[in-house]
């Protein structure tokens, strides 16, 4: 019997059946759509996968354009009790991406002093003395203008000097202080360098009558925090105060190596910037009792590596003092060889030393130069930081007269463009560079009975063809031997200011080829009518470090400084942005 259902039960029945008949048919061609969008996706997957990353090597990673923004700190422009100091600056010309507008400025950074005990501290500058001494003379408006600030009545806030545009490729500045009479008697300079997250320098001391000092300057708008870190002969150096010290804006601070770290005859500073970025500096200064005994800045060392150059040891009486840094917990095997303009070879004395990790180990090279001027060459099977203390008792020295302090520091390779400025020009002051072309290291068999090993190079030029005079040009030909490496050719280009600024008449370009393994000296003609200039280096056919010394002669004594040079910065790699399909995918 069938059960009676109700009208209300048959009217919705009734409506389902309608609905049912009227819905479309199923699409066959609805399946295969839908595989086909599947297999796409799939196909962009796997290419996703498939594509080789961007190499780290290749034209992928970004493209070189000129520069667009550069800064120069100077970061002790002023000078006291009798002293003169002059900080220069320049734009090179003839550069790429100088064909844009520029603009520049030459300011002082107001924000004051502090020191680096942990007080923190800030002394307001004095604005009365920068109106009052150290105002530009001249102006950088167009590639190739000078300009110079000159102080010899108070100290004064460090100096900055900024670029933009068209004025930004080629942006060189240098700092000069000459002291004939007080305690700080001595020539000294440095490169006004950029602001920076990691500096190295190899040098100084707390012993009696040192004075060692690390200068920190922040031209930036925001605080910096970093930490110092200082190496003696026994290792790391404990000094607390030295863990986060705080550079407000536009502020500079003062790190006293004797207040932190006493009795140290010779340390390594490494300052590491964990928030913003500084321009580092350290002087030193030496006397006995009462006699000075000379004053320099020390220059900052490249990065630590397994290959350091140390170029501008300079010939002559006077002790030369090789210090060299393991950082780490790891010893360090060091390897010496010395290039001089006579070729190069490993001192008997000291063909190899050990340098145990965190210490800073001193080696004497006087008696292995023999008063010769010299490269220092140092390959390790640790990373390594290195430089040279040196002492003069001057050219024309007497029996009362007084010594004078330089340094040096391992160099950063030049492949393309280099230069210094604020060169002095004065009639009693000479300027020589040195240009050393690396080869590689090989092995040798040093002789016993002499204080030098056997030259490296048998098959190289005469010597006599390796020391140019500022027009000649050594005549070896390089390519009538195959087994010999080609030199490096080596362009000058001199660029003179007058007093207030103003560019000279350009003097004839002094032209050099430095072989493999060699050191060339140069010495550079004094500009007629100049005050200070700028020697800038091309180099072409290879790489080379450079290093200049300024010598003036001085009644109680001669007066010397120089640093190695750095490659000029010129250009930066923009990165490129690459699709990643994979990241596409996701996103869609």
């Amino acid at each position: 019997m069938t059960p009676s259902t109700s009208p209300d039960e048959r009217r919705r029945l009734r409506r389902r059946r309608t609905r049912a008949d009227s819905a479309p048919p199923p699409d066959p061609m609805a399946w295969r759509a839908v595989g086909v969008v599947a297999g796409v996706a799939a196909v962009l997957v796997l290419a996703g996968l498939l594509v080789p990353a961007p190499s780290a090597d290749g034209e992928q990673e970004g493209t070189v354009q000129p520069v667009d923004s550069s800064t120069a700190v100077c970061p002790e422009p002023g000078s006291v009790d009798g002293s003169r100091t002059t900080s220069a600056m320049t734009v090179v010309p003839g550069l790429p991406g100088q064909d844009r507008d520029g603009e520049a400025s030459i300011a002082y950074l107001e924000g004051g002093d502090g020191t680096g005990d942990g007080s923190g501290e800030t002394v307001p500058a004095d604005e009365g003395a920068v109106a009052a001494d150290g105002q530009p003379q001249g102006s950088l408006q167009q590639p190739g203008d000078a300009a110079q600030v000159v102080a010899e009545e108070s100290r004064l806030p460090a100096l900055e000097v900024r670029t933009v545009g068209g004025l930004a490729p080629g942006l060189v500045a240098a700092q000069t202080t000459q002291d004939s009479f007080s305690d700080g008697r001595g020539l000294s300079s440095q490169a006004c360098l950029g602001p920076d997250t990691t500096w190295w320098f190899v040098g100084g001391g707390s012993t009696a009558g040192r004075e060692s000092q690390l200068v920190l300057v922040n031209p930036e708008s925001t605080p910096a925090e970093l930490e110092v870190a200082i190496s003696g002969p026994d290792g790391p150096v404990s000094a607390p105060r030295l863990r986060g010290i705080v550079v407000e804006p536009r502020s500079r601070v003062v790190v006293r190596l004797s207040r932190e770290a006493p009795r140290l005859p010779g340390v390594t500073w490494r300052v590491t910037v964990r928030q913003g970025r500084v321009m580092a500096a350290v002087s030193d200064r030496e006397s006995d009792g009462f006699v000075p005994r000379g004053a320099d800045w020390i220059p900052a060392s490249v990065d630590p590596a397994t290959r350091v150059l140390v170029p501008g040891v300079i010939g002559g009486p006077g002790g030369r003092q090789l210090l060299v840094h393991a950082p780490g917990d790891l010893s360090a095997t060091v390897r010496v060889r010395l290039i001089t303009a006579a070729g190069s070879f490993v001192p008997v004395a000291t063909p190899e030393v050990e340098v145990p990790g965190g210490s800073v180990v001193s080696v004497d090279l006087d008696s292995a130069l023999q008063g010769e001027d010299a490269t220092v060459d140092l390959q390790s099977d640790q990373p390594i930081v290195a430089g040279v203390r040196q002492r003069h008792p001057g050219v024309d020295a007497s029996a009362g007269s007084l010594e004078e302090l330089s340094y040096t520091a391992g160099a950063a390779l030049i492949a393309g463009d280099a230069a210094v400025t604020g060169l002095p020009a004065e009639r009693s002051t000479g300027v020589t560079v040195w240009i050393t072309a690396p080869d590689d290291i090989i092995t040798i068999e040093r002789a016993p009975d002499s204080d030098m090993a056997q030259m490296e190079s048998s098959a190289e030029p005469d010597p006599a063809d390796a020391s140019a005079e500022p027009t000649a040009v050594p005549s070896a030909d390089p390519a009538a031997d195959d087994s010999v490496a080609p030199s490096a050719q080596v362009s000058l280009r001199i660029l003179a200011a007058s007093p207030d600024g103003e560019a000279l008449p350009a003097i004839d370009d002094i032209v050099v080829s430095v072989p493999r393994g060699r050191l060339v000296t140069v010495d550079i003609p004094r500009p007629e009518g100049a005050a200070w200039f700028t020697v800038v280096a091309t180099v072409s056919d290879g790489e080379v470090v450079i290093a200049h010394r300024a010598l003036r002669r001085n009644k109680d004594g001669s007066l010397v400084t120089g640093y190695p040079w750095r490659p000029l910065r010129t250009t930066v790699v923009v990165p490129r942005a690459v699709p990643d399909p994979g990241l596409a995918i996701s996103g869609a």
